[in-house]
């Protein structure tokens, strides 16, 4: 239950929404034949994630 909690502190709503955001523009972008606005958008989840797991993959403060 604890690292449950752990995890659960670490998520950030707006990183999140704009995940979710980007994701369902991608779609709706592939749905009406707009490949370039669907590339960016899921470029933009790539990097979001990719800077996601950097910071949580660093080590905290509160680790010991």
């Amino acid at each position: 239950m604890k690292t449950l909690s752990l995890f659960l502190g670490k998520i950030r709503p707006q990183i999140f929404l704009a995940l979710c955001i980007l994701g369902v523009i991608a779609v709706l972008g592939i749905g009406a034949d707009m490949t370039e606005i669907s590339v960016g958008c899921i470029a933009g989840v790539i990097a979001l994630a990719k800077d996601v797991l950097a910071v949580d993959s660093a080590p905290s403060v509160d680790d010991n």
